[in-house]
């Protein structure tokens, strides 16, 4: 993949990972000594911002498997795209 274009896909994934983040941060208003900053809402909103982060950064999977018997990457997460970029400077 063009250099170009590895930059890019990686900015744009890194531009998500940080409002992902910023989501992240805003559960540290639970406080385990005060009860009343215990919110489910805050919680289960934590929880699906981690599964969109784990989604960023790993690679997406199809269930079909290829002739090496290894699974199909439909799209590349940010560990991977940053592994590419870093491959491409060693060249």
């Amino acid at each position: 993949m063009p250099k170009k274009s590895l930059q890019k896909k990686i900015s744009n994934k890194l531009e998500k990972l940080d409002q992902l983040i910023n989501k992240i941060n805003e559960a540290q208003v639970i406080n385990a000594d005060e009860p009343e900053t215990w919110d489910a809402d805050t919680l289960y909103g934590l929880v699906e911002n981690l599964k969109e982060t784990l989604q960023l950064l790993e690679d997406e999977k199809s269930k079909q498997l290829d002739d090496f018997g290894e699974s199909i990457i439909l799209e590349e997460g940010l560990c991977s795209l940053v592994d590419s970029y870093h491959s491409e400077e060693e060249e």
